[in-house]
């Protein structure tokens, strides 16, 4: 008995910790100028989920978008909330450049 409330307990602070350490939302991307100093940047982004991830630094200096791997676990209030968000940053680059900011992305982002 003890032991399934227990691993009860361990699943929901588990999921409870992904939910809330996804929720920022804002990306910061350090820049160097040349003095050294470092300015942060917070540019729109899309969500991707997955281990693997991809080198984007040309399409975030050509777009102002930047690309975030999330970890493989994604929920259904996770999922969600990355598909509004990167339908609305897909809409936003075909509103200023047309389509093809997505062959320069090279991925096709979540929910698209």
């Amino acid at each position: 008995m003890k032991t399934s409330k227990l691993f009860l307990l361990l699943i929901a602070l588990s999921f409870s910790g992904v939910s809330f350490a996804q929720k920022n939302k804002d990306v910061k991307v350090t820049i160097k100028d040349k003095n050294g100093k470092r300015d942060v940047e917070i540019l729109p982004h899309f969500i991707q989920f997955g281990i693997m991830s991809k080198n984007h630094e040309d399409f975030r200096k050509k777009y102002k978008v930047d690309v975030v791997y999330e970890n493989c676990v994604i929920s259904p209030f996770i999922s969600k909330q990355a598909e509004e968000n990167n339908l609305a940053v897909a809409k936003n680059l075909t509103q200023k450049y047309g389509e093809v900011w997505k062959k320069d992305l090279g991925i096709i982002p979540y929910g698209l």
